[in-house]
């Protein structure tokens, strides 16, 4: 075995982006901070027996689910669930209980220490909730770090100074910021945000379009259905997505009720409508941030080199399109050579590697093992893990619906033949197959598609 075919050395403190849709987490493998594979999708349910199941949509549409967590950081709401009530934090940490469970099937060892993202326009409320919670989950909490800085320490040190501007729109909050980047670090010039903005309030927007159009084509009013909601809400999510990529689609919603299915179709042009409003407030906060770094700093409109682009909500075409025109800049420099989706988890490991990882979780303060004897208690368990190179099953994440017919065969018959391996001897396919699937869940550009699909297919065909 040659030293680059030698497995590197996983530093054990993880970075985290705490997303309101997904947690993305990366770790330190000596040259570069590595993300783990499967996005986990900031989900809380629970299966038939009544135990807590996190990050998989129930089978069930029946089943409660608890979604979007951080957004109720930091309130005294009450979620229930199981028949009982949780307070966010604890929500929170059976997210974090999850996440660090993959981090050590990852690693191959005991993880006690995180740097954990949080919203650069969270209060001290929300930031006192995501200690807490990580206190829950039996890790020590090294830093929190506001995402725009997550996301321009991911891009690195420069040996001259560039101005950015930050602009991280995520599942269910948004941040910019404007960035000085230079050999003696990361300097934050100004800063806005809203913590109740993002790619949810699109999909509700395309939720409430869908039930109109069922209105006046079925003559019933669903919009108080719950359930109803819910199944549109995730068809929403997928083909909002798609429309990153195509100019049409449409949302199938078989059997919504005993007598109603429907078939709406969606632009793209009328989703931009819908979102302009959303988009026009981002821009906002952007010329408020702009006229913080004006104001202490100097630097205005003009003195911006490049716009970065970080949550996955930016992937959408209208919001890129809107960042060029607003500092009149060309498309290269609205970096999209960065996946947004990974950005901050990428900022967060480049920062854990800094600390040094402990041998124990240092917070043993009275109640604090109880409690997360109790949460541990009450999830399901973990399913076993495999072969080490391979990861546990749930890193292998399913084909998405939509994938391109064209790539559908081989990527099924890649799914069926990495499930079915045993003894972790396709590592090469197992990789291809998850760029495909993750260039498709994050809505990538046509060619950047067709050239993971052909690499998926010549893996595969080396089976034969």
């Amino acid at each position: 075995m040659t030293d680059d075919d030698a497995s590197p050395s996983h530093h054990p403190v993880i970075g985290i982006d705490l997303g309101t849709t997904t947690c993305t987490m990366s770790v330190w493998d000596g040259r570069q901070p590595v993300v783990l594979p499967g996005p986990l999708p900031s989900v809380v349910t629970q299966n038939p027996a009544g135990q807590i199941v996190v990050g998989r949509p129930p089978g069930d549409d029946a089943q409660p689910v608890i979604a979007g967590v951080k957004r109720d950081l930091g309130s005294e709401e009450r979620l229930r669930l199981r028949g009982r009530q949780y307070r966010p934090p604890e929500i929170c940490a059976f997210l974090l209980i999850e996440l660090k469970r993959r981090a050590e099937a990852f690693v191959g060892g005991p993880v006690h220490d995180a740097v954990i993202t949080v919203s650069g326009s969270a209060g001290e409320p929300q930031r006192r909730a995501i200690r807490e919670a990580a206190g829950l989950a039996q890790l020590n909490l090294r830093r929190l770090l506001d995402d725009p800085v997550a996301a321009a320490v991911a891009l690195g040190e420069d040996d001259r100074e560039r101005t950015y501007a930050i602009y991280d729109l995520g599942g269910g909050t948004f941040d910019t910021a404007i960035v000085r980047i230079g050999p003696e670090g990361v300097a934050v010039l100004g800063a806005a945000g809203d913590p109740q903005l993002g790619g949810d309030d699109f999909d509700e927007h395309i939720v409430g379009y869908a039930l109109r159009q069922i209105r006046e084509r079925h003559h019933v009013d669903l919009s108080r259905d719950e359930h109803v909601r819910t199944r549109i809400r995730r068809e929403a999510e997928r083909r909002k997505r798609e429309l990153s990529t195509v100019e049409t689609t449409v949302l199938e919603l078989p059997l919504l009720t005993a007598t109603v299915s429907a078939s709406v179709p969606l632009s793209r042009r009328a989703f931009e409508a819908m979102i302009e409003p959303d988009v026009t407030t981002s821009l906002g906060l952007l010329t408020a941030a702009l006229a913080a770094a004006r104001s202490e700093h100097g630097i205005g409109r003009r003195g911006v080199d490049q716009v970065v682009l970080a949550g996955a909500a930016t992937r959408i075409p209208a919001v890129r399109a809107r960042l060029a025109g607003y500092f009149g800049l060309g498309p290269a420099d609205i970096r999209a050579d960065l996946d947004p989706g990974e950005l901050n988890a990428r900022g967060a490991g480049l920062i854990a590697r800094e600390f040094e990882p402990a041998m124990t979780f240092e917070g043993a303060r009275p109640g604090l093992l109880g409690a997360n004897l109790r949460l541990r208690a009450e999830m399901a368990d973990p399913s076993p893990a495999p072969a080490a190179d391979r990861g546990p099953p749930d890193l292998l994440p399913g084909v998405p619906a939509e994938t391109p017919a064209d790539f559908r065969p081989v990527a099924d018959a890649s799914h069926r033949a990495l499930v079915a391996t045993l003894d972790g001897v396709r590592p090469g396919l197992r990789a291809a197959y998850l760029s495909f699937v993750a260039a498709i869940q994050a809505a990538a550009p046509d060619a950047r598609l067709a050239e993971l699909g052909e690499a998926l297919r010549d893996e595969y065909g080396r089976l034969g």
